[in-house]
């Protein structure tokens, strides 16, 4: 080949490698940008995250900005490493941006704003100016407490009992109900009430573990993150939690204990370690399971009038007691009660203490043989030790209805039926339930408000 000819060559090679460099450099993906739909920012401010990415060129700059009425407010502007040749550097990754929006720093008024991302990367397009993504969601600023109206009046508690208010909202909110402490009871429609209303009702409950003199108040948040709260007059009674002995016997070890143990692979050599084993971190672990369970209930109330004790039956055990236990006079372990123990006859027919729809039905450990209604606005019943089962998870039962036979399952030293009410994840006194007069003026009363 002549000089010529190689010149010729090599300027073909020269125009096809610059042909292909303007090619790739001038690719036509523009960024991405993922985000939230719609963004509601309170009096505290509200934290966002962005995933900004460019895979072909790399991202060459951004600028997020809150856009009102014509006016651009800066938020972050970043620029990233790259080069005109080369683009960005790799690896070209999402790059996480997370911003804090706080109004009173950026002195932002109330009210509908747009949150604007502009992004461009290091492609030669639109003049080496790079691809554009202009990415903007609804922005909306309210620094204003969700107002609460509370409609009951002066209202008496128990330690371990259970309480309702009613009130009115003044907006839509998130999440209201109230609080105690650190548990929350969380607000239902008012029976028979009309939603645009905002009427609702909360049944809570005063947990026996709770500090003296907890706060009791109503709390709303809306969805912009504020907060309201509002407290009315609660006079607490505080109560005196019963206390109990309980010696082991060897046959209820070599029996009941070690059945139980090997059945839920925990060591049997040692009984007296083993029921420690079993009442402390299996107990925990079905509790935790209940609390699973009753995390969700109707908001329609199913239950009418007050609830019923087993038929013909004798109380063995109370709400709350303070359970120590020993083998040989030498104290192994310890538990409280949350319910009551009921006798009756062997094998006797258990029956729905009120109307409600079966959300547990199969073996639960410690409980053995359980059964679990929801009576609605967060209220439940449990029991427990049965030895069998006559319905299903789904099944609307009516009061009265058989469950199924009492019995000795789980760790029960005898044939009994564990009863237990449970107001929004709390255990309380099962006798308030039990009393028409009760729940006629605690209960009733306020929800017809």
């Amino acid at each position: 080949m002549t000089g010529r000819g190689w010149l010729g060559l090599l300027l073909v090679i020269l125009l096809a490698g610059s042909g292909g460099l303007i090619w790739f450099r001038a690719e036509g993906e523009a960024p991405t940008v993922e985000g939230p739909e719609a963004l509601d920012v309170g009096a505290a401010g509200r934290e966002i995250a962005l995933e900004i990415a460019d895979s072909k060129s790399g991202l060459r700059q951004i600028r997020v900005s809150i856009l009102r009425e014509g006016a651009e407010k800066i938020v972050l502007e970043r620029a990233f490493a790259g080069s005109f040749v080369g683009g960005g550097v790799p690896p070209q990754l999402p790059e996480r941006v997370t911003l804090t929006i706080d109004p009173k720093a950026m002195e932002l008024a109330d009210g509908e704003s747009l949150l604007s991302v502009v992004a461009h990367d290091w492609s030669w397009r639109n003049s080496f100016r790079g691809n554009e993504t202009k990415w903007q969601i609804p922005l909306r600023i309210d620094r204003k407490k969700p107002p609460i109206r509370i409609s009951s009046g002066l209202t008496y508690v128990d330690r371990g009992g259970s309480g309702v208010v009613a009130y009115t909202l003044g907006e839509a909110t998130v999440r209201d109900g109230v609080a105690i402490g650190d548990a929350f009871y969380r607000g239902y429609p008012a029976p028979g009430a009309d939603a645009a209303s905002r009427r609702r009702v909360a049944v809570f409950a005063v947990p026996t573990h709770a500090p003296k003199n907890p706060k009791i108040e109503v709390v709303a948040e809306d969805a912009a993150g504020n907060l309201g709260r509002a407290s009315w007059s609660v006079v607490l009674k505080e109560k005196m939690l019963p206390k109990a002995n309980i010696n082991l016997s060897a046959r209820f070890l070599e029996t009941k204990v070690e059945s139980l143990a090997v059945a839920q692979e925990i060591d049997a050599s040692d009984l007296s370690n083993a029921f420690d084993q079993i009442n402390t971190e299996l107990r925990a672990k079905n509790e935790a399971q209940i609390r699973e369970v009753v995390t969700n209930s109707s908001e329609t109330q199913l239950w009418e009038n007050a609830f019923t004790q087993l038929r013909n039956s004798k109380v063995t055990s109370r709400f709350a007691e303070q359970r120590s236990y020993f083998v040989d006079g030498r104290p192994i372990s310890k538990a409280t009660h949350f319910g009551y123990d009921l006798a009756s006859t062997a094998g006797t027919p258990i029956e729905a203490s009120n109307t409600g729809l079966v959300v547990f039905a199969d073996d639960l450990g410690i409980y053995g043989n359980c059964v679990i209604i929801d009576h609605g606005l967060g209220i439940f019943s449990l029991y427990a030790h049965l030895s069998s089962i006559g319905v299903s998870v789904g099944d609307r039962v009516e009061k009265n209805a058989e469950l199924g036979r009492s019995g000795d399952t789980g760790l029960a030293g005898g044939d009994h039926l564990h009863f237990a009410v449970i107001v929004g994840g709390t255990y309380v006194e099962p006798l308030e339930w039990w009393d028409p007069e009760w729940v006629r003026t605690h209960v009733d009363a306020r929800l017809a408000r």
